[in-house]
């Protein structure tokens, strides 16, 4: 009964929205707690007020409010370098004496998500009920994604029976695969914006943006201690020109890792036979003791004349995969390293600059050999040929790791699940605490990859998108399952959008732009069909033109170089016109949500201030709405000195 009520108390605290008895949403006040409709069931068919994320997180946050002052010394603090204003839980966690994660519920509840299938419209919402909108807003995410790649799909399919139905066209020569770059690019902007239109939706449905956030300090943060200018309590404080320094031995660091991957790259181009004595980089990158094994006949010819063509031709692109996924191993334990040395303040700052690092890592990992093809060799046939190499390896590794395994594994956890409900708490622990703790990094990471496979070189693989769609509904059923039975539950946290990983998507589409005009104009021969008089073809011989995939190579005729260049530069600003005219008039927002958080300012402008102090608020704009609110945040900025010792001593 303490806890519930504790509960109740600390909720009106973080602006958590319940429906009243008029069935409207508004901020949940303790005082009114009968008002409001209980819409959620507990773990004894009893109707809660509260979910089990939004219990979960609150509980977690009560517990990080006790000090260090209030509970008896459990270690030495000059020696571990804790204030007495430090969070106790953050404390132990910094130096590694305890672990804090939320149990989950008894099986039944927590196979929910699992029984009622990611491709419901229900579906989110109970993860955000369950897990909370970390979790939720990535299958939200993933779930939008894979119904926006129908429409590209079909068009990807039927641009593949197009070039299967006239055996001489290819990528390469095609009149339709331009058409289908420009709907890609156009796509992904409207993809971009549909997902921020559903974003602040789903946010504003589940009430996360009425949330007033406070400072957080992440638990490794470290620095000298000083009074803070803001609360005059002991705090620890880094200088900026530290961190700076910090920053540019991580740079260094990162660098020597990708000149490696590099390398890496290089050696597995010279096995594929991509950099032969013809490639343009034959001075500084063939090496002939390496390259002599794709020669005609050899092991790894790429003609496939070699011993064994059905499986040793695919060798060098499964140890090029392998040897990736090495590497990204490696990174992740030195981007970890050097991000906590970093010492970032707060758990955002954190985890944004461990997750770019990471991910610019294996992005270079995943495209350096693709942007070599197009961009060095300039050889197009040849990008198709990797692109699906490694499109194909990738899919068939995450299928086995995250499907085939978690599927056998499933059986293996069935036996455990229908124990854990007459297993008590210890036990509950102690299960828990051989899973691994759930990593959204890599099933973010996947997908951004995939998106920069389907939009940076449109034009080279058509049927990207259409595999695409089949590899994230397994990708969708495998996450799921993994977080309800394979990993431990993850804690809460109140986001609003998907953070870093939204501008990451963002550069990849708007790079898009870039990198399917040079392809359309120099890479292929796709501008040369459209203006055959800019261009000369040359015959190559036949050795060489069995090492570059085609007979001939086109070059820019001479005294058309300005208008090769005029209309590769007029193309990109009339598309980025497009880009700029549909990011400009799209808003990010619908009006029902804007209506929406209105309607909430002005209840909540009544509840504080009263009907008479309003008079004809009903005639007001959603502008005055917003001065009122921030006439209101002062007023609760104000009292929160007076209320800061209450709640300590609390």
């Amino acid at each position: 009964y303490q806890r519930r009520v504790r509960v109740k108390k600390e909720a009106e605290g973080w602006g958590f929205l319940k429906r009243d008895e008029k069935g409207l949403k508004r901020e949940y006040v303790n005082v009114q707690h009968d008002l409001f409709e209980p819409p959620y069931t507990s773990q004894g068919k009893v109707k809660s007020l509260f979910s089990p994320s939004e219990v979960s997180y609150i509980t977690h946050e009560l517990i990080k409010r006790v000090k260090m002052n209030e509970v008896p010394d459990f270690f030495p603090r000059s020696k571990s370098g804790v204030l007495s204003s430090d969070s106790m839980i953050l404390a132990l966690e910094r130096v590694e004496m305890v672990e804090c994660w939320p149990l989950h519920c008894n099986a039944e509840e927590r196979s929910v998500a699992w029984k009622m299938g990611p491709l419901k419209r229900s579906f989110c919402d109970y993860v955000e009920h369950y897990f909370g909108s970390n979790v939720s807003l990535y299958f939200a995410w993933l779930t939008n994604y894979i119904m926006w790649l129908v429409i590209p799909g079909v068009a990807g399919f039927a641009v593949f029976v197009y070039h299967y139905l006239h055996p001489d066209i290819n990528v390469d020569n095609s009149l339709v695969s331009p058409i289908y770059t420009f709907f890609i690019v156009i796509w992904g902007v409207l993809f971009v914006k549909s997902w921020d239109r559903k974003c602040s939706s789903l946010v504003c449905d589940w009430g996360i943006n009425a949330v007033k956030w406070r400072r957080e300090v992440r638990s490794g943060y470290t620095g000298r201690k000083r009074v803070s200018p803001v609360t005059g309590m002991p705090e620890r404080y880094f200088p900026t020109q530290d961190r700076l320094f910090r920053y540019t031995v991580s740079a260094c660091v990162t660098l020597f890792m990708l000149i490696l991957a590099f390398s890496i790259m290089v050696i597995s181009l010279n096995l594929q036979g991509y950099i032969h004595k013809f490639s343009y980089s034959k001075n500084y990158l063939l090496y002939p003791s390496i390259s002599w094994l794709c020669d005609e006949g050899q092991y790894f010819d790429p003609t496939g004349k070699g011993p064994m063509p059905f499986i040793l031709l695919y060798i060098p692109v499964i140890l090029h995969v392998v040897i990736i996924q090495v590497l990204n191993k490696i990174y992740q334990i030195v981007a970890i390293n050097l991000t906590n040395w970093e010492n970032h303040r707060s758990p955002t700052q954190h985890e944004n600059a461990l997750y770019v690092k990471r991910f610019f890592f294996e992005a270079f990992d995943c495209y350096i050999a693709l942007f070599y093809l197009a961009f060095v060799e300039n050889d197009i046939v040849l990008l198709r040929r990797e692109l699906v190499s490694l499109y194909t390896v990738d899919s068939i590794r995450r299928l086995a790791t995250e499907t085939i395994i978690p599927h056998i594994t499933r059986k293996a956890t069935r036996a455990i699940a229908s124990k854990e409900n007459g297993a008590n708490c210890s036990e509950r622990i102690d299960k828990d605490y051989d899973k691994d703790g759930y990593e959204q990094f890599d099933d973010y990471l996947e997908m951004i990859i995939q998106i920069g496979y389907v939009t940076l070189f449109a034009g080279a693989f058509p049927l990207a998108a259409p595999l695409s769609i089949i590899c994230n509904v397994l990708e969708l059923y495998s996450d799921i399952f993994k977080l309800t039975y394979i990993t431990r539950r993850p804690a809460v946290h109140r986001i609003t959008d998907i953070g870093v990983w939204s501008l990451l998507v963002k550069g990849i589409v708007l790079m898009s732009v870039f990198t399917n005009l040079y392809i359309f104009c120099f890479t292929s021969e796709q501008l040369m069909t459209y203006a055959p008089s800019l261009f000369e073809v040359i015959p190559l011989e036949a050795e060489e033109a069995l090492k570059s995939g085609s007979d001939h190579i086109h070059v820019i005729a001479d005294g058309a170089g300005m208008a090769v260049a005029t209309t590769m530069m007029s193309l990109e600003h009339l598309v980025l016109f497009l880009v700029a005219v549909i990011w400009i008039t799209v808003p990010e927002t619908t009006p029902s949500v804007e209506d929406e958080l209105a309607r909430r300012e002005y209840v909540k402008f009544l509840e504080t201030h009263g009907k008479s102090a309003v008079g004809g608020i009903s005639l007001m704009s959603v502008d005055s709405l917003s001065v009122m609110k921030e006439t209101s945040e002062l007023e609760e900025s104000a009292s929160v000195v007076n209320t800061a010792s209450d709640d300590h001593e609390e």
